[in-house]
């Protein structure tokens, strides 16, 4: 006698069609796990000798006398900040976000300094906005670093990389106490925007010019060597 074969082909569809949807899900699931890098759209080097403070290769950040940022905002003028834009129209939306990276490239004469933790480079909110093509110096009065910080970051070697002479500044945003997260989610609920500057209290006078942070900009032509933001999402 013959088995009908209806039934166990008919098994066999399913659970072609059961796997293939796991399948699916899986790589959807992977894909939408991948961290999503975001570029600076806009920076510029604020400090009132910059000769093009927008077209700059680098931002050069430095404070005095143990302050990274100006008491008065109209007295920065012996300060050096970097200012950011950047534009979060590409991340996905509706997803929790868990993790948050700026990712900055030192200049190549810049060395790992073991009393760096002292004057760390900081991420801080900027008060107020700018345009890259029209800012100056003299517009440090109504935007100017906020007085929180998202967190900070030293020159030390690329996180995963086998080639120790390989340097980032990589800077934790969603650190203790930081108010990124909540900042972050009226941005992306609103124009998608997020201005950030970098300060530092590292006192050139003091400690010589070669700690002073010296960072790549968006001007520089390799892609690897823009600031750029890393966000994850669950």
């Amino acid at each position: 006698m013959r088995v009908p074969l209806a039934y166990p082909k008919r098994k066999y569809d399913i659970d072609m069609i059961s796997l293939a949807v796991t399948l699916l899900l899986s790589h959807a699931t992977l894909r939408f796990d991948e961290p999503v890098t975001i570029i600076a759209s806009e920076d510029v080097w604020v400090y009132p000798m910059a000769s093009d403070p927008g077209a700059d290769e680098t931002f050069k950040v430095w404070g005095i006398e143990g302050k990274a940022v100006a008491g008065k905002p109209e007295e920065a003028e012996s300060f050096g900040y970097g200012y950011l834009k950047f534009d979060f129209s590409a991340v996905p939306s509706g997803k929790k976000l868990v993790s948050a990276f700026m990712i900055l490239k030192p200049i190549a004469k810049m060395t790992i300094d073991k009393n760096a933790k002292d004057y760390p480079l900081e991420v801080r909110p900027l008060v107020g906005r700018f345009a890259e093509k029209t800012f100056e110096h003299g517009m440090t009065a109504t935007v100017f670093p906020g007085e929180s910080i998202f967190g900070t970051g030293v020159v030390a070697p690329v996180v995963g990389s086998s080639d120790a002479k390989e340097l980032e500044i990589r800077v934790d945003l969603m650190a203790k106490k930081s108010p990124f997260a909540e900042i972050y989610g009226k941005a992306v609920s609103g124009d998608k925007a997020m201005f950030f500057a970098l300060t530092s209290k590292y006192d050139a006078a003091e400690l010589g010019r070669d700690g002073i942070y010296r960072i790549y900009s968006r001007d520089r032509k390799e892609e690897n060597m823009k600031p750029r933001i890393v966000l994850k999402f669950e």
